[in-house]
């Protein structure tokens, strides 16, 4: 595979904001993702063994999971269009900027 670091100078990327808030953010939010776990085989397990609460319970589990991933993925999205918005208008910027120098 070709390195295209070695072919083209490095460009400068545009930080629209302090990227260890953004940083933080977006891993927190990405760790409410990652911790969905599939209960489903929990779940029959429990059934099959009789232990109804215990099912139960793993389906409360699961359905607050699936509330709160779908509560980060909104914020996540809402948070990457605002980094969006903010780099279009900073390049704008500067590409109005370059043409005017």
């Amino acid at each position: 595979m070709l390195d295209s670091r070695e072919s083209y100078p490095p460009k400068a990327v545009l930080d629209p904001v302090p990227r260890a808030a953004s940083r933080d953010v977006t891993e927190l939010l990405l760790g409410v993702l990652r911790s969905i776990e599939p209960y489903e085989a929990c779940i029959l397990e429990a059934e099959r063994d009789g232990d109804l609460e215990v099912a139960a319970f793993l389906r409360e589990l699961r359905r607050q999971d699936l509330l709160r991933a779908r509560e980060a993925t909104r914020l996540l999205k809402r948070s990457l269009e605002a980094i969006s918005v903010n780099v279009e208008e900073k390049g704008a910027s500067y590409v109005e900027l370059s043409v005017g120098s």
